[in-house]
């Protein structure tokens, strides 16, 4: 996704709260194995929550994208500014619409088990400047 807006926080304020309570069960980076065959690494921080738990914005943001995909299911993408967008998926219900303007700690979903997955977590996926990062480098 390309895109880029003034930041809502400044550089000092990107510090992210986690979006949603519960344990990590895969990591930025980590390489699967399907069928015998090495995968692309992790894209994103996966942490597992029951069905229908809030999922909250970890900083002021812009929702710009939302979609139902066959691997990430129910998905929103939010636009903070100054190249940093966040990405949420496996969603089982959007509490959203694209345009709209959220405040750190604001819930805009829910988890869910959607697309391609063994269980009910949250995909956390973070793009700095058409790249994706490591979420764990923005949390205290």
């Amino acid at each position: 996704m390309a895109t880029f807006s003034e930041p809502f926080a400044r550089a000092a304020d990107l510090h992210m709260r986690v979006p949603v309570p519960g344990r990590r069960s895969s990591s930025f980076g980590l390489r699967r194995i399907f069928n015998g065959q090495s995968r692309n690494p992790h894209s994103g921080m996966d942490i597992a929550a029951p069905t229908g738990t809030a999922v909250t914005s970890p900083l002021p943001a812009r929702v710009i994208d939302i979609g139902d995909y066959f691997f990430n299911g129910g998905t929103v993408w939010l636009d903070h500014g100054g190249g940093l967008l966040t990405m949420y998926c496996h969603l089982s219900q959007v509490d959203c619409q694209v345009g709209d303007e959220l405040k750190t700690g604001q819930a805009f979903c829910k988890v869910g088990a959607t697309g391609r997955v063994t269980g009910p977590h949250l995909h956390w996926g973070v793009m700095l400047n058409r790249t994706m990062v490591d979420p764990a480098l923005f949390i205290d």
